[in-house]
């Protein structure tokens, strides 16, 4: 009988992305709790990456080069900001920000993966630049500054949502502020 084929490392690492972005509890995770969704053992999970630290830097460097350069829809910019927020900003529940949230706490006392987070941080507020520059904005407002507040404010209504405080959707909080720029 032969082996099912090897699933690539980038399969590996958008399941177990897409089962980390479904879990609703606050509790850390563990290599168990998303080998299942990887369709591998948490042995195996060792094997391919070396240790949960090496699988997290793995999802961080899968998440930065997931973020585009430049917009796809260049007629269609709102739009693909709305969805881009809503994929990368909304999440199921405010215990799923929270754990976000734990993850993220954790990264940054690492300097490997606060060095990845900033790279992916500095991608997304550069596509954001990309994606301002094809809206009529106001003269007086500078895309690069405007790129960094969109990601402020988009992460800002995460950490709302963990605390069930008025929670805000990604677009209203893109549309609120296009409304000052435009």
């Amino acid at each position: 009988m032969s082996r099912p084929p090897r699933s690539s490392d980038a399969e590996l690492l958008e399941r177990i992305d897409d089962a980390l972005r479904l879990r609703t509890s606050t509790d850390p995770w563990g290599l168990a709790d998303v080998a299942p969704a990887a369709g591998i053992s948490a042995a195996g999970l060792i094997k391919r990456f070396g240790s949960k630290e090496r699988l997290l830097h793995a999802l961080s460097r899968h998440w930065i080069d997931g973020i585009p350069v430049a917009p796809i829809d260049p007629e269609n910019v709102r739009a693909e900001l709305h969805s881009y927020g809503q994929a990368h900003f909304a999440t199921a529940s405010s215990s799923a920000a929270i754990a976000g949230l734990g993850e993220l706490m954790r990264d940054l006392w690492s300097p490997e993966a606060a060095e990845l987070l900033r790279e992916g941080w500095d991608r997304q507020a550069r596509y954001f630049e990309a994606l301002l520059r094809h809206l009529p904005l106001r003269g007086d407002v500078d895309r690069r500054t405007a790129a960094l507040t969109l990601l402020d404010a988009l992460h800002g209504s995460l950490y709302r949502q963990a605390v069930s405080l008025e929670p805000t959707s990604p677009k209203d909080t893109i549309d609120n502020l296009l409304k000052g720029w435009t």
